[in-house]
């Protein structure tokens, strides 16, 4: 039995090999400062389990992070030109900014063309970033980040070691 609702697929923004073993679903908001938090150890669990993939989903909390729609808009305008995970990672960072000045700046870096991360051309993305954040209320998602190992919902935060043990289970089931 599984709680994610929308299997992953082509759609989805995939960091790791598309045969590992084992699949963590995150549901996130890169403004949200626990999101921000479980950002390395996410990267160390990936870094010491070799046969693990990410997937990330958009889960833009607009009612507390002012930035969190804009900048889902703009991850998936990046995802378009493919450089998801580069700019993931610039907005993901504990130093980053977020909101116009700071996507125009991270455009640059990216060697994008920052109307392109922006609004109006980056509402183009709104339905998948919507149909990320309604599958993520399907599946359960209450907050962020909400985790899914092989499609069953944690319901806390983990640790480093709690998410390692965690992939060792699913690995071996």
């Amino acid at each position: 039995m599984t709680d994610l609702v929308l299997a992953v697929g082509p759609r989805d923004h995939i960091r790791g090999m598309q045969s590992a073993k084992v699949t963590v679903v995150e549901y996130a908001d890169v403004e949200c400062p626990y999101c921000r938090r479980l950002e390395p150890v996410l990267r160390e669990a990936l870094a010491q389990r070799s046969d693990v993939r990410l997937v990330y989903r958009h889960f833009p909390l607009v009612q507390v992070h002012p930035h969190a729609y804009s900048s889902a808009l703009a991850l998936e305008a990046a995802g378009e030109r493919g450089r998801f995970w580069e700019l993931h990672d610039l907005l993901l960072d504990p130093d980053s900014r977020l909101g116009r000045r700071a996507m125009t700046e991270y455009a640059g870096q990216l060697g994008l063309e920052p109307a392109s991360l922006l609004r109006p051309r980056a509402e183009q993305c709104d339905a998948k970033v919507r149909e990320d954040f309604d599958s993520g209320l399907a599946s359960g998602v209450q907050g962020t980040p909400g985790l899914f190992i092989d499609g069953l919902l944690l319901r806390r935060t983990p640790t480093l070691q709690q998410l390692l043990d965690a992939f060792d289970r699913s690995a071996a089931a």
